[in-house]
């Protein structure tokens, strides 16, 4: 099923999805549409996204499948809780989300029982609009590293290159695989490595015209 004006931001750590996220939320604003769109993300500011954070910084620990269990959980009340996903495009609105059930396929495929976040999150609906940042990895660990040391904070459990590598590998046929069986979910490959204006511009052609109303 795929969840109309919905649009998800997917690519490895330091890809710069989140700051993409920033620069359209500020756009619509700009262009006085800020009621017609909603921004969040996965891990979400709920109870479950919050635990998930603890994890994902290393304060806490547990199995990589414990992982793949709380990431559905946490999924399924942003789609489904009240003043979730279905609910907001439901009335009207587009949606856009850093991260969803793609990062799930790619991190917990790599780190925890590959069959087990399909079987998880196969029913889920799927977005419209998919925009894939791709990026080196190496690139990536780059920007990941330079950022720890401006914010002083500790980098992530999965913010290692060769890890990174897997993941953005998985990314790649992931998408290979969706383009085959779900043609009508639109996954528009970024070149990551672009200035951030010259991507945000890219990104404004498709999300400009959203929220769709047909």
């Amino acid at each position: 099923m795929i969840l109309k004006n919905f649009v998800v931001f997917e690519g490895i750590d330091g890809s710069g999805t989140t700051t993409q996220i920033q620069k359209l939320e500020s756009r619509f604003a700009a262009e006085g549409k800020s009621g017609l769109v909603r921004f969040t993300r996965e891990p979400t500011a709920n109870e479950i996204g919050r635990l998930l954070r603890q994890f994902l910084s290393g304060k806490i620990s547990a199995h990589p499948d414990t992982l793949a269990f709380l990431f559905a959980a946490d999924r399924n009340e942003h789609l489904f809780g009240r003043g979730g996903i279905a609910e907001e495009t439901g009335n009207g609105r587009a949606v856009f989300s850093d991260r969803y059930l793609f990062s799930s396929l790619a991190y917990q495929g790599e780190s925890g029982s590959p069959d087990l976040p399909q079987k998880l999150n196969g029913d889920f609906p799927l977005p419209e609009y998919v925009f894939f940042f791709d990026l080196d990895p190496e690139t990536a660990m780059q920007r990941i590293l330079a950022r720890s040391t401006l914010e002083h904070t500790e980098r992530e459990i999965f913010e290692e290159t060769g890890f990174q590598k897997k993941v953005s590998g998985k990314y790649k046929s992931l998408f290979a695989s969706f383009r085959q069986t779900e043609p009508d979910m639109h996954i528009l490959t970024i070149d990551a490595a672009l200035p951030p204006e010259e991507i945000a511009g890219k990104i404004w052609k498709t999300a400009g015209i959203l929220p769709k109303f047909n």
